[in-house]
C-alpha cells in the first residue's frame, strides 16, 4: 500500500481525488452495463415468445386458431403407454 501511496505523491495526486475519479469511472460504467443488460433481457424475452408462437403453430397449425387438428399426430393412447423392458 505504502508504494501506491508514494506513486501518488510522486505524480502530485490527492488519494481523495483518485477516489473520487474512481467513482465517477465506476459509475458510468454500470449505468452503461444496466442500459445493455436491460435491451438484452428485453430481446431475450421477445426471442422466448417467438419460440413459444413457433411450437404452438407447430402442434396445433396455424397459430391462433387453436380448434384445427394438431399438425404432429398425436393421439391421446400413444401418450399413455409406457415402455417395457424386453
Amino acid at each position: 500500500m505504502e508504494t501506491v501511496i508514494d506513486l501518488l505523491k510522486a505524480i502530485q495526486l490527492n488519494l481523495l481525488d483518485v477516489v473520487i475519479a474512481g467513482l465517477f469511472i465506476f459509475s458510468v460504467g454500470y449505468l452503461i452495463g444496466m442500459k445493455k443488460v436491460r435491451k438484452l433481457t428485453h430481446e431475450i424475452y421477445g426471442l422466448q415468445r417467438d419460440v413459444l408462437e413457433l411450437n404452438e403453430e407447430l402442434l396445433y397449425g396455424v397459430s391462433g386458431d387453436l380448434s384445427e387438428t394438431p399438425v404432429i399426430g398425436l393421439k391421446a393412447d400413444s401418450l399413455k403407454q409406457t415402455k417395457l423392458a424386453k
